[in-house]
């Protein structure tokens, strides 16, 4: 059917030579000659797929987190007990060791009622009345502490340095303070006091801040982190340091008081906060006032348990604890409340004379309240021997809720 100049199809094709495999390991592996069927030449290898390039990694770094928000003021960030419980039992772990101590207390019941001392990352106050001694307690204590080797900083902004060196040469001398200071006692005992007592006092780890009066509170955190870095520890606890604030009043006057009362609360709270920061035993020093509430017959200063010599020794401490808004924020924010109370005399005290003076334990977070019985010359306290140790009776019914009342 083809016609005379036609070529066949298949006589127009030539037999295209057969493709050779070269097994695995040979030389040509994988490789085809293709051959034109006209030229005779090889046909160039066809081209390789496409394989697109990865692209280069990126320098932009990752998109951060955004920062957490700051907590408000007086926020603490809730913990897991994990995250604390060994701490925690290492510490009570170092202190019945006996490596981690508290502040040694010249009185022994007063001592023993508070568990051995102040300890560190507490905050202590003591209250009493006008001329029951608290200035000499708190400086008759700060200085027992640095004889025992622990730093102690005295903050007195309303005295001048001078004043708290002549009450501290008075415990040493058993001089009245105010003879010393005005130079009443002679050269004599300045003498002596100097050939004495000058160099010991000179190495005691004791500071001082003093002032020239004024209602500023004093740089608590300042003054506690300049004690722990001048003193510090290695272990939470290990070195503690005691911090005397001689400076709460409660002043007369009725819009001032609410000032000043909101100041005090303010002042405490952060006292508190810089005793746990810092493993600091912290006393404040308050002075109550005689001013009685308006059309009220209570006074706020001077409870009214206070001036009841019958009730000091018995009953309830717990009722001595001030309320009130404004006088009772300090105790309130205290771990520890301790209470002089004077028993009244009739006669004018004799020089030299002892007076009964409890130091009531009214507020104990981390034990019971007690009764101490000291006695007070006017100079320096002691442990008033007919109650050596410190009382504890149980409370009435009636003192449990009261005190209850007023600590809330």
């Amino acid at each position: 059917m083809y016609g005379s100049g036609d070529v066949p199809l298949v006589q127009g094709m030539q037999q295209q030579p057969p493709t050779r495999w070269w097994p695995p390991g040979q030389a040509g592996e994988g490789k085809v000659n293709v051959t034109h069927s006209k030229t005779g030449r090889a046909d160039a290898a066809p081209p390789s797929a496409a394989v697109a390039p990865l692209p280069p990694p990126s320098d932009k770094p990752e998109r951060e987190s955004p920062p957490r928000p700051s907590p408000p003021d007086g926020f603490e960030e809730p913990r897991a007990l994990g995250s604390v419980l060994d701490d925690a039992l290492a510490r009570m772990e170092r202190r019945a060791r006996g490596e981690e101590r508290p502040v040694p207390l010249p009185w022994s019941n007063v001592a023993a009622a508070l568990g051995g001392g102040l300890w560190g990352g507490t905050l202590v106050t003591l209250v009493g009345d006008t001329g029951t001694g608290k200035t000499q307690w708190a400086l008759q204590a700060a200085i027992h502490a640095a004889e025992s080797g622990l730093p102690v900083c005295y903050v007195a902004p309303d005295s001048g340095v001078d004043q708290i060196v002549a009450r501290i040469v008075a415990l040493k001398t058993g001089r009245k303070w105010s003879d010393l200071y005005v130079g009443r006692s002679g050269r004599e005992v300045l003498e002596q006091v100097r050939t004495t007592h000058a160099a010991p006092m000179k190495d005691l780890p004791f500071h001082v801040v003093g002032g020239a009066g004024g209602r500023s509170a004093p740089r608590t955190r300042e003054i506690a982190e300049w004690m722990r870095h001048r003193y510090p520890e290695e272990h939470l606890g290990e070195r503690p340091f005691l911090v005397v604030l001689d400076f709460v009043q409660l002043l007369g006057g009725a819009r001032e008081k609410e000032n000043l009362g909101e100041m005090m609360g303010r002042a405490a709270y952060e006292a508190r906060q810089v005793a746990h920061e810092t493993s600091a035993a912290i006393l404040l020093v308050s002075t109550t006032s005689r001013e009685t509430r308006p059309g009220g017959d209570e006074t706020i200063g001077i409870h009214r348990d206070r001036r009841q010599p019958s009730s000091l020794g018995r009953g309830n401490p717990g009722r001595l604890v001030l309320g009130g808004k404004e006088t009772g924020d300090v105790e309130r924010e205290s771990d520890t409340v301790l209470v002089l109370a004077q028993e009244l005399r009739k006669a004018k005290r004799p020089a030299a004379k002892w007076t009964r003076v409890w130091c009531a334990v009214a507020k104990n977070r981390s034990g019971g309240r007690a009764w101490c019985a000291l006695r007070f010359n006017g100079t320096c306290f002691d442990v008033d021997r007919d109650f050596a140790g410190p009382v504890e009776e149980p409370p009435s019914p009636e003192d449990e809720e009261r005190a209850s009342r007023e600590e809330e």
